[in-house]
Order: structure tokens, then sequence, then C-alpha cells
């Protein structure tokens, strides 16, 4: 049996193009795995940004709904303070309408595990701002609503009605009812700013979505709900 020995390379000139052949595989091999590592950071990506608009987009859903019942909480706002403004001479209060803020949910866990997994830092710069900026308004409006159902707690002795209303008290309900209605603006004003700079970057509502939003409120807190103007640049 003949074993085949390797032959020894002869001269710098084999041995470097040996040295060459290895090299230029290893950097083939290295240059293979990233452009697998790239596809898969692009589609992981891609994903995220699917994730992201859906978010945003039941985020927008929410702003709708909240602000096509706009009317009726400024309709409840204005009887409280009217009956207020009555129980300074009377010293009694009739029961008003109940002053009761949409409870919507405002979310922004998709942004959160896209920073926290460093796919935001893979979407470009462009795509990072426009994110940062949709998102800083779900995070601001869910603190928003709930605050606002905190201090409509404050009103609700005023659907039974209240007798015996010191002066001192009804001033207390007034400025209850100023920081409610300040607040309320400031929640409208950030939705409107959400459905608007969400347009812009192609997240949209569809119109079957908003005519359904405004059906549904309507059977819960009746004819005061109406569509929105979203395009104005201010609460109505």
């Amino acid at each position: 049996m003949h074993v085949h020995l390797p032959k020894p390379l002869h001269g710098w000139r084999e041995f470097v193009g040996e040295v060459g052949i290895i090299v230029l595989g290893v950097l083939i091999a290295l240059g293979a795995e990233q452009i697998i590592d790239d596809i898969r950071w692009h589609q992981k990506v891609e994903r995220t940004k699917a994730e992201l608009n859906a978010e945003l987009h039941d985020d927008e859903l929410s702003a709708y709904r909240w602000l096509s019942d706009h009317r009726c909480m400024e309709n409840a706002l204005d009887a409280a303070d009217q009956a207020m403004g009555q129980a300074r001479d009377t010293g009694q209060v009739a029961p008003t309408r109940a002053y009761d803020p949409p409870l919507q949910l405002f979310t922004s866990d998709a942004w959160l595990n896209a920073r926290s997994l460093e796919v935001a830092d893979r979407m470009g710069p462009s795509a990072m701002r426009t994110y940062s900026r949709l998102y800083f308004f779900p995070s601001e409006l869910q603190g928003n609503i709930v605050q606002l159902h905190q201090l409509a707690s404050e009103l609700k002795p005023l659907t039974y009605g209240l007798r015996h209303v010191a002066p001192e008290e009804a001033g207390a309900y007034q400025r209850s009812i100023a920081r409610i209605r300040e607040l309320q603006h400031r929640t409208e004003y950030a939705e409107l700013l959400l459905l608007q700079r969400g347009r812009e970057a192609g997240i949209r509502l569809s119109r079957q979505e908003m005519e359904s939003a405004v059906v549904r409120f309507r059977s819960i807190y009746g004819p005061c709900v109406s569509p929105p103007d979203i395009d104005s640049p201010a609460p109505a």
C-alpha cells in the first residue's frame, strides 16, 4: 500500500499562494455570514415596522373615538359649571349630567420592545425620528386618560344633586371643572396631532372604521357624538 504524503512547499511564492487561498476562503465565509445576518436584521426590522404601524393604528382609532365624544364631554362640563355658578346664589345644585370621559387605551409596547431589542437602531435615522415623534403621543395620552378619570370622580356628587352648598365649596368645584377642561383640551390636541402625523406617515384609519366608531359611541353616549374634524389645527 502506498501512502501519498503532502508535497513540501517549494519557495515563498507557493507558500503565499496557499495562504492566500485560505484567507480568501475565510473572507468568503465571513462575507456570507454578514450577508445572512443583514438579511435577518432586514426581515426583523420589517416585521417590527409592521407591528409598530399596527399599534399606532389602534392608538389612532382610540384617539378618533375619544374625539367623537368631545361635544358630550363639553356639554357635561358646561352644565356642571353653570350649576355651580347658580349654587353660589341658591346654595343648591340640581342633579347634573355625569362627566364620563371614554376609557380608551393607548399603548406603546411595540415601540418599547423595538428599543430594548435594538431593532429601532437599525431602522435608519428617518424612520427612527418618525416613530419617536409618533410614540410621544400614546405615552402622553395614556397618562392623561388616567388623570382625567381621577378628576372626573371629584364631580361625581353633582350627578345626585347637592343641598346647602357654601360659596367656597362651589368655587372649589368650579376650579376642578377648569382643571378638567384644560387637561381635556390638551388631550384632544395631542389626539389630533397623533391622527394628523400618523396620516402623514401613511398610518391612517379607513372610512369604515371612523363611521363605525361614531355609530358605536352614539349608541353609548347619545346624539351629542359626532365625527371629529381631524383636519382642524386645534380642538373645536
